[in-house]
């Protein structure tokens, strides 16, 4: 092998790449979707000037195909094809210069060829290869002659160049025009203008397209320079243009499709795309003529801000989908996904909505799911264009997905899927049917424990009078009478411990600790809100920082839930309204309305407002809604809720105002303490109380006779001087005839007329330094309560004994100097 010899691989290689470049050139000539298209008459003055201007009986515009020669435009020739294997053409696009054939008869390519022995009997033959912006070429401009020739010149060459650019510019703006129309307009075809001019720019050509886009008929535009149509700021550039090519200068447009403006006869400015030629005499000298193809684009121009808005308005629908807290996805008519949302993606389980294009939708569910689907939602969806409802998707891990779904039917037959995962609002409501069910648990248990307590107090009563009774019987009793004190004491002791538990039973011991109301309220409206009927609104107004109290998260949940859920069932399900549940920093007073329950906390407060537009309430409806068992829903209610409240907000040393009318809905105030309630602590007894009652007056107050007077005995055998008063009003009329009497007030709480906690207030009034000691049967409910933590000094429970009566006379005696720095005043022994 000599080193000019190429290899069976290079000569593979070299084949291969002759194909693929082949491949690539038919591929160019099919996107011009030109082949075997009808006569244009672009294409066809193109070759009319072509045979004029080189006196030629034949001009072609030949396209090469894979085999044969395709004429777009033919002058005197009557068949439309030959063969590629015997054309000339095939052999012109080889090479980018003008292939000229003098006589075809004397060269060795062409004497045997068919065309050259018979029609059209060939002997002269030029052609210029088509060559497109890509490089591909794909024909070429011809011109035949029957007669040989013996000089085809330079300048013909050019000129010759200069036509078949014209066909290419032809090829190309033929081109962007198709690609550039929409189906949804009606649009019209503009046939391009040909414009030719020389080198003075006076016109010398000027197709009937040029009359209609510019207005000026022919007879009155040839002749003309081309100022006639260039707007005036554009022509002083067009001068110098013109004169820098007349000098040898580079042209700038000739070979470009540029978009300019253009002037119409009537003033008006027409926006135009121009592609521009010229042609030469001779190469290099300065041009003869150009040669313009000009298309109005008015329409395009328009149809282009219309597309942009469009596209941008689409854009913005896209962006809105995607952001869209709903899963929204579309699918062809074949029910395959051709868009899917972040929401939907997330919610299935793909990484984005790319990963699901193209997977069916059933994919997404189960067998029986799709089969439902089928058969139940797809006809109505097929009917009435439309489909809500509720089904289970299958995620791709597995795991099922509760979704509520809307279906809407595209005019293509695909669909448009909106879906919500609604397993969060399930779990909501099975958490609120939960909490409903442990509420009237508790609202039940509360009241069984409400009926104990009344049972046990007025039956510690009892014990506290038997147990005293023993007591003191015990104190100077003969040995056998002894005994029979200390079994009746026993007893007493046990039964006391029975009535204890009796006290305790359906009660839970508070746990209190630091909470954010703001985020106990805002759980409150989630449980709520998914509970609303459609058109009813649930607005949440709370601060920007925590508000801090001490108190018992499961007591205030239900305090809260309640009043909300009460707002709730009062509002008409058949016409909109709205519930608020606002947190508000305390204002300067309390807010209007009637305190109904508890009173407004000594310390720091804040004020949670549950507000509705319901129905409201009458007032004598008003006066009893705390009351247990009462309740004006009927059926519906247990009438156990706001009774649970009142106790709740008692017991936490809050407020709870009411205002409502009918017609206008209600309002409930709740002032809850920031500051954590004062708790009381055991009393220490210590040695120092011997004697610490002797002589001292001591009123004692309870609407139980036996109780009165065991205790009076027991505060005798201490030494005090005591008042028994049956009623507190006897006791307040006491201590108002001589302040200076008493040393220490003890007293029970629940009595007719007059509580316990209204006795002590109104003792104070009277005498500020006075020891309040409350003796009662549920010691533990009064201590929790910050209410009862500013009214009394000590708390002792029943049923006593003369050591845990001096040792909670001592407590409150030793609080109230705590306050005031001394000793109370009162009597003292002689």
């Amino acid at each position: 092998m000599t080193g000019k010899q190429l290899s069976l691989e290079d000569m593979r290689i070299l084949e291969n790449a002759k194909a693929a470049a082949e491949r690539e050139r038919l591929e160019a000539l099919a996107a011009l979707d030109v082949l075997d298209s009808a006569p244009e008459r672009a294409f066809d003055s193109i070759t009319m000037l072509a045979a004029d201007r080189f006196d030629a009986p034949i001009a072609l515009v030949s396209l090469i195909t894979e085999d044969r020669q395709w004429f777009k435009a033919r002058v005197g020739l009557d068949v439309t094809e030959t063969p590629r294997d015997i054309s000339f053409c095939q052999h012109s696009i080889q090479s980018d210069e003008v292939m000229v054939v003098l006589d075809a008869r004397d060269d060795p390519r062409f004497r045997d060829n068919p065309l050259v022995l018979g029609a059209p009997d060939i002997r002269f033959y030029a052609g210029v290869p088509l060559k497109l912006r890509s490089g591909h070429r794909i024909g070429t401009l011809c011109v035949i002659d029957q007669t040989p020739r013996t000089d085809f010149s330079a300048r013909d060459r050019g000129a010759l160049q200069l036509m078949a650019q014209q066909v290419v510019d032809q090829l190309e703006i033929r081109r962007l025009r198709q690609s550039q129309q929409i189906s949804h307009l009606i649009g019209e075809t503009t046939l391009d203008a040909f414009v030719c001019a020389d080198a003075e720019s006076r016109i010398i050509h000027w197709n009937r397209a040029a009359e209609v886009m510019f207005g000026w008929p022919a007879r009155e535009a040839l002749g003309q320079t081309l100022d006639m149509i260039i707007p005036d700021r554009h022509r002083a550039a067009h001068h110098a243009g013109m004169n820098r090519m007349r000098t040898g200068g580079a042209p700038r447009l000739v070979g470009k499709t540029v978009e300019v403006p253009a002037t119409h006869r009537s003033g008006t400015e027409v926006p135009v795309e121009l592609s521009l030629a010229m042609w030469s005499s001779e190469p290099g000298r300065a041009p003869d003529g150009f040669a313009a193809i000009i298309r109005d684009i008015s329409a395009r121009k328009a149809m282009e801000a219309d597309r942009d808005a469009t596209q941008q308005q689409l854009a913005e629908q896209v962006a809105a989908m995607e952001a869209s807290n709903d899963g929204i996805a579309v699918t062809d008519p074949d029910g395959h996904f051709i868009f899917m949302n972040e929401s939907h993606a997330t919610m299935f389980g793909f990484p984005d909505g790319t990963a699901a294009l193209g997977r069916h939708w059933s994919e997404l569910y189960t067998e029986d799911e799709r089969q439902r689907l089928e058969q139940q939602a797809f006809p109505i969806l097929g009917e009435k264009h439309q489909w809500r409802g509720q089904s289970r998707g299958r995620r791709l891990d597995g795991s099922a997905v509760d979704q509520e779904i809307s279906l809407s039917l595209r005019s293509n037959g695909g669909i448009v899927c909106v879906t919500r995962d609604i397993g969060a609002r399930q779990q909501a409501e099975r958490e609120m049917a939960r909490l409903r069910e442990q509420l009237l648990a508790a609202q039940r248990q509360e009241a069984v424990g409400q009926l104990a307590s009344g049972i046990a107090h007025d039956f510690n009563n009892l014990i506290a009078a038997i147990a005293g009774s023993a007591a003191l019987i015990q104190a100077g009793a003969e040995p056998k009478a002894k005994r029979q004190a200390d079994r009746i004491q026993a007893a007493a002791s046990a039964a006391a411990s029975l009535v204890a538990k009796m006290l305790s039973l359906g009660a839970r011991k508070p746990e209190r600790h630091e909470l954010d109301l703001g985020q106990t309220l805002a759980s409150v409206a989630e449980l709520v809100r998914t509970s609303l009927p459609p058109g009813h609104q649930l607005v949440v107004d709370l601060p920007d920082h925590p508000v801090l109290a001490t108190a018992d998260s499961t007591e205030l949940m239900q305090v809260l839930l309640n009043l909300a859920i009460n707002a709730r069932d009062a509002m008409d399900r058949d016409r909109d309204g709205r519930i608020t549940l606002s947190l508000l920093p305390p204002p300067a007073s309390p807010p209007s309305g009637k305190i109904r329950v508890g009173a407004v906390p000594e310390g720091p407060w804040a004020l949670i407002r549950v507000a509705d537009t319901g129905a409201g309430m009458a007032a004598d409806v008003l006066d009893r809604i705390f009351e247990p068992f009462y309740s004006s829903k009927g059926a519906a209610g247990s009438g156990l809720g706001l009774s649970v409240v009142a106790g709740i907000v008692e017991s936490a040393g809050a407020g709870l105002f009411v205002d409502s009318s009918l017609g206008t809905g209600s309002r409930f105030d709740l002032l809850w303490p920031l500051s954590p309630p004062r708790q009381f602590q055991a009393a220490v007894p210590t040695p120092a109380r011997n004697g610490l009652l002797a002589g001292r007056g001591v009123l004692v107050v309870d609407d139980n006779p036996a109780v009165v007077e065991v205790l009076a005995e027991l505060l005798e055998q201490a030494g005090a001087e005591v008042g028994p008063c049956l009623e507190g009003a006897d006791a307040l009329a006491a201590i108002r005839e001589d302040p200076d009497a008493w040393y220490l007030l003890v007293t029970d709480f629940d009595m007719p007329g007059m509580d316990g906690a209204a006795l002590a207030q109104e003792a104070r009034a009277l005498k500020p330094d006075l020891p309040v000691l409350l003796c009662t049967a549920l010691p533990e409910a009064h201590r929790s309560s910050s209410a009862r933590a500013a009214v009394f000094d000590a708390i002792i429970g029943k049923p006593v004994t003369l050591s845990s009566l001096l040792d909670g006379a001592e407590a409150a005696i030793q609080a109230r100097a705590g306050i005031f720095g001394v000793q109370p005043s009162g009597s003292s022994p002689s």
